[in-house]
Formats: C-alpha cells, structure tokens, sequence
C-alpha cells in the first residue's frame, strides 16, 4: 500500500515542478536555519564535555557584596591556597591557574599571546590528552607546554617539543624557555583554554604574587579536588578567617566570604543575562541566553512562516485535484487512504526540503562561524541528537503543514465533485489567520530593521562627548617606553596632541563607592594624565581648574564630571571634600559629561584622578579624523623602529564602540533577512489564494463583465478582501514593532537612541503595497482582462 502512495506521490509531484521547487527551497531555507540554531544550542550546551569526570572538582568563589547586593566571584586572593593546604581542610588536590599577557619572539618577529600560571594537579584533574612529549618536568623553572594551535602557528615544519622559545615580560627582559610537551587541540567549548602554560612559580617574574603574600596578592581561579562533597561546609568555616585577613589589606576588594562551586555548574554561570551568574571568571565564558534564544526563536518563526505558506499553496493546488478526489471516492476509496496520499506527497517535499536544508548548512556555516566567532559544525558520526532533530522536523512540519489541507479537501463528496457543484473556498477564518500571521510577521521585522537602520545612522553621528574619532590609544608597558616614543612621535606634524594615561576612559576604568558626607554613591574612576590628557580626548573643562602638573594633586585633588554633581546633589562641587579608600581628596574641576558606557548605559558619576608619568599603562595620540589611519601606520613604524623587541598594541578609540555598532547592524541584518524572507513567503502564499479566489468567482467575473463591469471595478472586488487582510497585518506588526523597538531596545539596550518617527511605518506599508501589487497584482488585472465568453464557455 506505502508502495502505491508513494508512487502516486512521485508522479504528482513530478507533473507540478515549479510547485515542488518553491516550496522545497522555501522550506529546505527554513529547516537549515533550525538546523544552525540546533548547532548553536548544542555548542553551549555541551560546554566543559571533555572535562566530564567523576572526581569531586570545585571551583573556589568568593562572596563580596556591591551596592548592598551579595554577588559571587569566580576568583580568590592567591594565598588562599596556600591556607587551605595549611588547614588540612580535607582538599586532595589544588590547582591555581593564573594568566598574564606575554610576548613571545620567534627569530625577528614578536607576537602578543597570553601566558597561563598553573600547578601540576590541574593536568590530573582536568582532561588535556598530549599530542607531543611528556609532563615529567613541568615543575621545572625553564619549561613550558603549548597547544596544538600555537605549535602549528610556530613549529608547522618542525618538531615542537625540545624547540626554545624566547618570552619577553612586562619588565621587558627576554627570557627563553623550552617546550617540554604539545596538548591536542582543546574544544573551543571548555572553559580552561591555554596556548601557553607554565609552572605556577614562574609567574612572579611576570607579575604574579608570591604565595604567601597577601599584601599584594592577585585574584586568581583556584581549583579543589575533596575526598567526599559532604565536607564543602566545614571547609568552608575553616577559610571563614582569612576573610578579614585579606579585607585588612585590600579594603577596595572587601570579601564577605567563600564558596566551593562545583566545576560541572561554571558552564551554565558565565552568562551575565542568566540566574547565577558569577563575576569576575578568568575562564571562557559561555553566553547562553540571547545568543541562544534569538536565532532559536528566529528560526521556529521562519519554520512556522514557511509552514502556513505551505498550507495556503497546498489548498490552492488542491483545486486542481477535487476531480481525482472525486473519481477515487467513487472507485472506493476512503479518506483515511486519502489522506495518507496527501500527507505522502508532503513528507516527500518536507524530505527533500531537509536533504537540500544540510546543502544550506554547508554553504552557510562559514558565514555564521566567522560572524559569531564561533566553531560550528555537525558531527554526522557521533551526534546522534543530530540526526533525530533532522527526522523530527520534516515530519513535524508535513505534519503542521500537511494535515489540515488533507483533512478539508478529502472531506468533500464525491457526487457534488463531480457534478461540479463543488469548489475550495477561497478563505476561511484559518486561511485568513495565516496571512495575516504571516503578513505581521514580516511587518513587524521591517519595522524593526528600519529603526535599527536609522539607529546605525544615528550612532555614526551621535556626540560621546569626547573625540572619539579622533584619537588612537598605545600600549605602554614602562615608563621609558613612554619617554622614548612620545619623544618621538610628537615630531610629526599631523599629531594634534599626545598624553599618556593609566586608565583610558570608555575602556578601563573601574567602579568604586565615593563617600560625600555620609552620602556613598558608585562611580567609575579613572586615573588619567591631567590637563594634556583631556585636551588629548576632547573632554572639555566646565568649572574649576585642571590637575597642576607638580605638587599635591596626584595625592589630593580629584575632578568630576556633571552628573556626579547631580547624583550627589552637590551645588558648588569645587573645594568639596570626597572620600575614596578611606583617603580625602578635594574637587578641583568639573568635566562635561562623556558617555563613559557608549550608547548602551546612561553617563554615570565620573571621577578623574591624576597619574603620575611612572604609572602610565597607555598612550593617547589625538589626530584629524581623516588623517588618523595614517597616523597610526607611522606609530606602528616609529615603534618596530625605537622597541624591536616589543610588539606593538594599539585601538582606536571608536573601537570602545564597535560592539554596540555591531549589535545594532546585527539586528538590522536578522530584521531584514526575516522581513524579505517572510514577505516572499507570504506574498506567494497570497499569490495561491487569490489565484483560487479567481477560479472560485471564475462565473460570476465572466457575468459582471458581460453587464458593463470595467476592470478596476472587477479588481476592487477580487482584491477588497485581501487588502483588508493587508491593512489587519499592517496595523498588528507596528504595533509589535513598535513595543519591541520602544519598549525593549531602547530602553534595555540602547538608552541613547535615534527618534523612530514615522517613517518606519510608512516605509514598511510602502514596501508591503509594492512588493504584494507587483506579485498578485499583475494576476488580478489578467483575471480582469480576460474575454468574458471564454469564462462562461464550459458553463
């Protein structure tokens, strides 16, 4: 019987091609968005799945609270591991991991890469299999262990292991070490990623503490392995009093206590738009809420989209169908057997629509890889969820799809069929619905990308309230590199201005609570080279004076900007006395606004301090706007010059930007992709309806003519119907673009935006008109024009 259906199947199908072809590519378009959303979740979801192990592995946390919320951090001071070895607290093994920035120099080129401080327990805890050599001298002082990636980056024609590679440090001495092993490529998911590792003892000589120091001790993710989970509470009292050892010496970085997070929860815990999020990882992080639930939901849209577009042209080719209905109702056949026939013919489609979706995925994973950054790829061999999603969804949708056009075209009788009394309706209530679903989807999309188009334009111009395009940062590693290469830069004439700084606002500042009176309020501070140093931004001076370059301001005097005057409801700012880390500083000056934190958050309370010149960690360098990439070419040349030895690390400023103009050109993108998607779809399954429409009024069209009825006339009555449906559709997706735009864009994302205005709506209710009367309406004025004789002729 299966044998019959399909064959039936195959030869209908084959004698309507171009039917076949464009839903086949329609829904095969869909299924590959579905299938790279799948993809997307699978990543994240099996995040940290090369690390399953049945060890009882924690990650140490600390608790701190901020502006009266307790938040937990995924970072300690150093010496906690040293403490809890001293407390035999019940850990069976410790590991630190700790990272610095390190260049590394390969013949006469020097590369910026990161450096990973670790003890040899985390290679006994954690799963990291070895391509190359062994670990029997990690501990050493002069040994290091690459990854798969940075040995074929360095060593691609040569052994990797027993190769001397030469480090440069902060301090800027060249250091050589040798590679004892090479570990195989770690997944991309994993949270502990490294290029470079080494003993844990070799990182005080590129910044790291000592461990028993907690004077100046750094934030580090240490990793313990407990004999039994059931003892995570009294090892936790046990460390209880180091709290306020360490609060003793580092009041800004206060801890309130610690917690053990077991390491099979970081994956689902470094989402900061997720419950449970933990501050201040050092590890890879895994966003697994936006980036997750909007292409989800973007593809199921599309998918559903795709499946009413189905339904609408599977009536209308049904039309053409009722006298076969009809002839095998008579010859006995029943509806169920029927109904299995149209639901065959669907299968088959929704079957090829999915073999041509993994022909999209193909074409369409270099793309997605390279926008999100991300390694996206099926594995058709062990992913065996895979395969189960790829046969779920062509059954699910020959099911949504196909089931109700079976069921309403085999309900009809065979002697009114064929008697010809028997016609498709040309809409029903659940046809209308899914045009007009259709329809709002694809308004509300083309809203949505009008206004992030006109943000996008609105970012390119907006005031940040310094040059943000006028201005190139430099990293400075010492004191003499910023005396030698100042020195030499401002020799050139299209150099406007040249400071240096130890935080660059927009980038590095931190947040810290200021004291006024007994009032604390939460501000980002920077430390900045004084007057040289706004001039050099573009941030202007409102009231007071600047930083004078000798004496006591570095020590007592600090400028704020306007709206810390606000917040703190200050009237006369100048000679106010604000507390910052127990110590009293005096305002100087007042600073106009800047944005601080883009487009995204309003300008907080800023609070300026001055650095000395030893304490510089970059340089900005101020050019017109036009001359600026040329500029930067002539610092990167003066720099290999003057610091060979030293690779050069520069940004422009505009770049602090270039995740938000990213996000924002991401939406338009998504918007428009879905309206243009969307709207063919549902412009053709217009096309199917008032195709049937015509053949259902065939008689009374060929009658109105003989009678005298012109042609506008003849379309106002075919099309009245379906520019209600169009105007219904219209009204709907404004509205939800307007509550998305207005409501969640801007005022969750984007607090300083564009006006939408009306040209959003009216742009859309344009491109509708245009591309549905383009699409349908050369069909409707043929139906007008046809000779009325030829219509009634079979009547």
């Amino acid at each position: 019987m299966f044998y019959n259906y399909l064959k039936i199947a195959l030869r209908i199908l084959w004698r309507n091609k171009v039917y076949v072809i464009l839903n086949t590519i329609g829904l095969g378009f869909a299924i590959a968005c579905c299938i790279l959303s799948y993809l997307n979740y699978n990543y994240r979801a099996s995040f940290d799945q090369n690390q399953i192990s049945e060890r009882h592995v924690f990650r140490l946390n600390s608790i701190r609270m901020v502006d009266g919320n307790k938040q937990f951090w995924g970072t300690v001071p150093g010496p906690m591991a040293d403490a809890m070895v001293k407390e035999n607290a019940g850990a069976k093994q410790i590991a630190r991991l700790g990272n610095a920035a390190v260049v590394v120099k390969i013949g006469d080129h020097t590369f910026d890469e990161h450096i990973h401080f670790t003890d040899r327990p985390l290679f006994d805890l954690f799963n990291f299999p070895l391509r190359d050599g062994n670990l029997s001298s990690f501990d050493q002082p002069n040994q290091i262990v690459i990854s798969e990636t940075l040995a074929d980056k360095y060593f691609s024609k040569q052994v990797p292991v027993g190769q001397s590679v030469t480090l440069i440090g902060a301090d800027g001495q060249l250091r050589v070490y040798i590679i004892a092993a090479v570990t195989k490529q770690i997944p991309a998911n994993s949270s502990i990623q490294f290029d470079i590792i080494t003993s844990f003892n070799n990182g005080k000589i590129f910044g790291l503490s000592t461990p028993d120091d907690w004077t100046h001790s750094n934030s580090i993710t240490t990793f313990v392995e407990l004999d039994d989970s059931n003892k995570v509470p009294s090892i936790i009292a046990n460390l209880n009093p180091y709290v306020a050892l360490n609060n003793q010496h580092h009041k800004e970085q206060r801890v309130e206590g610690f917690t053990l997070q077991p390491f099979s929860e970081l994956a689902t815990s470094s989402d900061i738009d997720m419950p449970g999020y933990i501050y201040g990882s050092q590890l890879a992080t895994n966003p697994r809420g936006v980036l997750v639930i909007v292409p989800a939901i973007m593809s199921l849209l599309l998918l559903l989209i795709t499946c009413f577009n189905f339904t609408n042209v599977s009536i209308a080719f049904a039309s053409s169908r009722l006298k076969e209905i009809g002839i095998r109702k008579v010859i006995g056949g029943v509806r169920r057997q029927l109904v299995w026939q149209f639901l065959t013919e669907n299968m088959i489609l929704c079957l090829s629509a999915a073999i041509l979706a993994l022909v999209f995925v193909q074409l369409l994973l270099p793309t997605i890889n390279q926008l999100t950054g991300l390694v996206l790829s099926p594995d058709y061999e062990r992913d065996f969820g895979f395969w189960l999603f790829l046969l779920c969804i062509p059954a699910i949708c020959a099911m949504l799809s196909g089931l109700y056009p079976a069921m309403y075209i085999t309900s009809f009788q065979p002697v009114s069929i064929l008697k010809g009394k028997t016609v498709l309706g040309a809409s029903n209530r659940f046809t209308r619905f899914l045009l007009i679903s259709q329809f709002s989807l694809s308004c509300f999309a083309l809203v949505v990308g009008i206004v992030m188009a006109n943000n996008a334009k609105f970012q390119q111009k907006a005031d940040f309230g310094y040059a943000i395009n006028e201005v190139a940062v430099v990293a400075i590693n010492t004191p003499q590199e910023y005396t030698l290469f100042s020195a030499a830069v401002r020799e050139n004439p299209a150099i406007r201005n040249v400071a240096g700084t130890t935080d660059q606002i927009g980038e590095s500042s931190y947040t810290q609570n200021v004291r006024i009176g007994k009032e604390d309020i939460q501000a980002q501070v920077a430390r900045i080279g004084g007057e040289e140093y706004l001039n050099s931004m573009g941030i202007r001076l409102v009231q007071g004076r600047h930083f004078f370059s000798i004496g006591t301001d570095a020590d007592k005097s600090i400028m704020v900007n306007e709206t810390f005057l606000q917040r703190s409801q200050l009237k006369q700012a100048i000679g106010q006395q604000v507390t910052l880390d127990s110590i009293n500083y005096t305002v100087v000056g007042v600073v106009k606004d800047y944005k601080e934190y883009g487009l995204h958050g309003l300008v907080p309370p800023c609070v300026l301090r001055m650095a000395q010149p030893d304490e510089y960690k970059s340089m900005v360098i101020r050019a017109d706007k036009d001359k600026l990439v040329a500029v930067n070419s002539y610092l990167q040349s003066t720099w290999n010059r003057l610091l060979p030895n030293m690779p050069y690390r520069a940004y422009f400023q505009s770049e602090v930007i270039e995740k938000e103009i990213r996000m924002t050109e991401a939406f338009k993108s998504i918007a428009f992709f879905l309206a243009i998607t969307t709207l063919l779809l549902s412009a053709s399954g217009l096309f199917a309806q008032i195709s049937l429409n015509i053949d259902k009024r065939n008689r009374e069209i060929g009658v109105r003519k003989i009678l005298g009825a012109s042609i506008l006339q003849i379309i106002q009555l075919i099309g009245k119907e379906f520019v209600r449906i169009l105007f219904i559709a219209f009204v709907t997706g404004s509205v939800l673009g307007y509550l998305f735009t207005s409501k969640f864009i801007f005022q969750v994302i984007y607090h300083y935006h564009s006006s939408p205005g009306l040209m959003p709506y009216i742009g859309t209710l344009f491109t509708v008109v245009l591309c549905c009367g383009l699409i349908v309406g050369m069909r409707v004025y043929r139906a007008a024009r046809t000779n009325p004789v030829d219509r009634l002729r079979t009547e």
